[in-house]
């Protein structure tokens, strides 16, 4: 009997000892212990958020990116035998607003060429297009999609979806939602055309679909007597001739006007039968959510990078036009939507990176990059003090 006890006692302590060297190797630093991040001597004012493995830091992609100036690509490095089935009872939304050549008239702009290239590999990779119906039924109610599906998403109304896209949908049978900005229907934004109610009437006939994308909160105003500036959808504005700031009633009553006044010309144009919101910029709140839901605008969708299951009533969005991102790096982020820790290939300014000391992987926070591989790539000192919980780099 004493020798059973002495066993169980030594293994509860080794599974104790394993539990704790695996916390170790891999943790996330907790909100209250937070990172003190310096570039040049300089704090970065909102710093990544850091995983340590095995004592060394990693980093989103995304921050590096926007901090260095550099193109990190990255691909699952395999497809966990999953047979082409990347997620099931799921809905990838990608999101795209003008189509055009001349990248300087909209920066969120894509080639005609590029988004052709996008649509075929949907196709080649075994990706399936839903309708804007099909993706209500599914959130909402009791409808199914089908594995590895898409739903395609337009903002902003732009001509260039009738001239540019819609032959291209139209080529590979793919129906396709855009979000117009009603008051701005007919008209141009900074010289570029917008669609018209006949192009959009001709367009639903053969599956693509208008909804809301605001009558004119599709701005910024000021907020601030100082004049700082904000999306006018989810702050109150500042009167500067009155010198006062927007009363709660007020900012509510505004909204609900803006949008009762685009749902109805919608309904009145193109008779929708649904009712579907796209925020602005991305920007929402509480209250902009209440008032939505008071006026039975059932769906809507932020900008927020993530993937939609069943009750997801306000749906995240993967932008299909980020500058410097490759066809096939979108795909392979399609792909890799609902991997939550794995392995992945880095391409560094269009090479493989090699990465020596640990490997990058995804993870639910993003793609994770080892820190001090990354910097001594692009000749960068790294100063990583893990007890004082900072790091200092050095270009």
């Amino acid at each position: 009997m004493k020798t059973k006890q002495k066993f169980s006692l030594t293994l509860i302590l080794i599974i104790g000892i394993v539990a704790i060297l695996s916390a170790c190797s891999q943790s996330a630093l907790s909100p209250n212990n937070k990172v003190t991040f310096t570039v040049n001597g300089e704090k970065v004012k909102q710093a990544p958020v850091l995983t340590v493995d095995q004592g060394e830091p990693m980093v989103p992609a995304a921050f590096l990116e926007s901090t260095f100036k550099v193109k990190l690509e990255w691909a699952l490095k395999q497809d966990n035998g999953n047979n082409g089935v990347f997620y099931s009872n799921q809905v990838a939304v990608l999101m795209y607003h003008d189509i055009s050549n001349d990248p300087s008239k909209e920066k969120s702009a894509i080639s005609d060429k590029q988004f052709e290239e996008q649509m075929e590999l949907l196709k080649t990779n075994g990706f399936h297009v839903i309708t804007i119906k099909q993706y209500a039924d599914f959130i909402l109610r009791d409808g199914t999609v089908p594995d590895n599906a898409v739903l395609l998403t337009f903002d902003d109304g732009y001509e260039s979806f009738y001239t540019d896209a819609y032959p291209i949908l139209k080529r590979y049978g793919y129906p396709a939602v855009n979000f117009v900005i009603v008051s701005s229907v007919g008209g141009k934004h900074n010289g570029v055309p917008k669609m018209t109610w006949d192009q959009m009437r001709e367009m639903q006939k053969s599956g693509m679909d208008f909804h809301n994308h605001t009558y004119n909160l599709h701005r910024y105003g000021a907020m601030r007597e100082d004049g700082l500036t904000k999306p006018v959808l989810t702050r109150k504005q500042y009167f500067k001739d009155q010198k006062r700031m927007e009363t709660d009633a007020e900012y509510t009553a505004r909204i609900t006007n803006d949008l009762t006044e685009a749902e109805r010309i919608l309904k009145q144009e193109l008779h929708n039968s649904m009712s579907v919101l796209a925020f602005p910029y991305g920007a929402y709140n509480d209250e902009a959510l209440a008032i939505m839901k008071k006026l039975g605008i059932e769906l809507s969708f932020t900008v927020k990078e993530g993937i939609n299951g069943k009750g997801q009533t306000n749906g995240y969005r993967v932008n299909g036009a980020k500058h410097g991102e490759s066809s096939k790096q979108l795909i392979e982020k399609l792909k890799g939507l609902t991997v939550e820790d794995g392995e992945v290939k880095v391409f560094l300014n269009g090479k493989e990176a090699d990465f020596t000391s640990l490997k990058p992987m995804k993870r639910k926070e993003g793609v994770m990059i080892p820190l001090r591989d990354f910097c001594k790539m692009n000749n960068m000192k790294l100063d990583w003090n893990s007890k004082k919980n900072r790091i200092a780099i050095d270009t």
